[in-house]
């Protein structure tokens, strides 16, 4: 639409959806096509941290060409849950 007005960007913890993460076995050829897509990445690729850390997990947050964040993220080296989290993330099969 033109001439519109225009609200602000949401942020990531806002309600309703805000972005969703796709599961990725390659970080530097998802990234890639990601961005020959249209998309931009909002950063580099970098580690995941706490219960997701492992030497070789990465996520990156980019930006679709219509606004949609978009969530690439990869952890081969799996993801270690505190054992009193109920938390559940379903991880493609290998």
């Amino acid at each position: 639409m033109e001439n519109t007005p225009q609200a602000p960007a949401t942020q990531l913890a806002d309600y309703g959806l805000q972005h969703f993460a796709i599961y990725v076995d390659d970080m530097e050829v998802a990234a890639a096509r990601f961005q020959q897509a249209g998309g931009t990445l909002l950063s580099p690729p970098h580690a995941l941290t706490g219960f997701e850390a492992g030497t070789r997990n990465q996520f990156v947050y980019g930006r679709s060409p219509w606004g949609t964040i978009i969530e690439l993220i990869s952890y081969p080296d799996g993801i270690l849950y505190p054992q009193e989290s109920e938390a559940y993330r379903w991880t493609p099969p290998a």
